[in-house]
Order: C-alpha cells, then sequence, then structure tokens
C-alpha cells in the first residue's frame, strides 16, 4: 500500500494516473525485444542447443534400432530448417499474403545452419526425413522444394504440405500425417518444430521445440 500511495501521489503530480493491470505488452516494444533477440545471436545459440541434444537423442535412438525397423524423422520447415526472418523484418512481423506467396515464389529463404546440420546427420545415422509443412499446395510446392534442394536439404522421402483450403489446425493436420507415415511402417524417433503444433498429437517418439519469438499457429 506504502508503494501504491507512492506511485499515485507520483502520478499525480505529472498530471495523469496510468494502469497497466490486465494491459498486454506493447507492440513496439515486442517488435523491439524480436528484433534484439535474434541481432545478439541467442535466437541462433538456442537453435543450436536444441539441435545439440536431438543429435545425442537420435544418435542414442539408431543404436538401439531393431533389425528391420524403419526409422523415420519429421521436420517442420518454416522457421525450423528454413529462416523467413528477411522476409518477417521487412514487412515489420505482418502477414500480407500476396506479399508471403512471392516470398515463397523466390525460393530464398535461408537454410537455419545447426537445423541443415542435423538434418544431414540425422541421414548418416540412417534415418528416413519426412517434411511436414503448413505450406500450401499445390501454389507453394514446386518453390518450396527447389527452396530446399537451393539449402542443402533436398535429400528426403517426402514433403507432406497442407492442401488448399483444407480444414482444421494445423496441430491436428500434423499428427494425422504422422500418424500416416507410421501406417506405413516407419516409427518415428522424432518430430522437430518451431511451434507447439508440430509436437502435440502423438505419433512420435519424442518432440523438440526450436524458439520462435515472431509469430505462432495454433
Amino acid at each position: 500500500m506504502r508503494w501504491l500511495g507512492a506511485a499515485v501521489l507520483a502520478a499525480a503530480s505529472t498530471g495523469y494516473v496510468s494502469s497497466r493491470s490486465g494491459e498486454p505488452a506493447n507492440l513496439s516494444a515486442a517488435k523491439t525485444a524480436a528484433v534484439a533477440y535474434y541481432d545478439s545471436g541467442a535466437y541462433e545459440r538456442e537453435i543450436a542447443a536444441v539441435a545439440v541434444e536431438a543429435e545425442k537423442f537420435l544418435a542414442r535412438r539408431a543404436v538401439r534400432a531393431t533389425p528391420g525397423e524403419r526409422l523415420a524423422i519429421v521436420y517442420d520447415i518454416d522457421e525450423t530448417v528454413l529462416s523467413n526472418y528477411p522476409h518477417i523484418k521487412s514487412q515489420d512481423f505482418g502477414y500480407v499474403p500476396a506479399v508471403w506467396n512471392a516470398w515463397v515464389d523466390r525460393a530464398a529463404a535461408p537454410a537455419i545452419t545447426p537445423m541443415r546440420d542435423l538434418v544431414l546427420r540425422s541421414l548418416e545415422l540412417g534415418y528416413t526425413v519426412f517434411y511436414i509443412t503448413g505450406r500450401t499446395e499445390p501454389t507453394e510446392r514446386a518453390p518450396t522444394a527447389h527452396n530446399l534442394v537451393r539449402e542443402g536439404l533436398g535429400d528426403y522421402e517426402r514433403l507432406i504440405m497442407k492442401p488448399e483450403g483444407a480444414p482444421g489446425t494445423a496441430a491436428v493436420r500434423k499428427a494425422e500425417q504422422r500418424a500416416a507415415i507410421e501406417a506405413e511402417g516407419y516409427t518415428i524417433v522424432a518430430s522437430l518444430g518451431d511451434q507447439w503444433s508440430d509436437l502435440t498429437g502423438g505419433a512420435m517418439e519424442r518432440g523438440f521445440k526450436l524458439p520462435n519469438p515472431f509469430y505462432e499457429i495454433p
């Protein structure tokens, strides 16, 4: 109460009173913090730390594979193996469908280096790689496949995309797509993504969550 009284007196002396009870974080401050997080290198360091833990887990699990077991790993694409940060920043963290489509068509998203290294390492360990993405088909399939090849990520079993106009959440759709892979006889040892919706719904032995302060997809 003594702090509250002092705050009210201070506010009265300046001619205004402000309460932050229930007020969300300021959008400008949130954008500034996201840029600082990226520019400081903390973002990539945290991704690298997750990649290291995932590699250790995959190596241990590969050793324990049973004869004939078909080990698979699932990667999301955006902000998991490819970075859209140049586009995101240029749009001031906004989303304009036509501008996004033009960015995808350019196939210019750079690989996230620690994750590209992990993809290549998982192939060395004998895993079959699947990509499950929220990018839509048919319109985004060709440029996405080209972008993956361009960034050294073209060695995979299947690129699984969102059918144009498909209903439901990403979490439900991706869980169903993983279950379909396992129904083919694969064991999905791990799924990696920047969204919790990449990791919910089962059909995997373990999920690895990468940081993403830029957007959220349910």
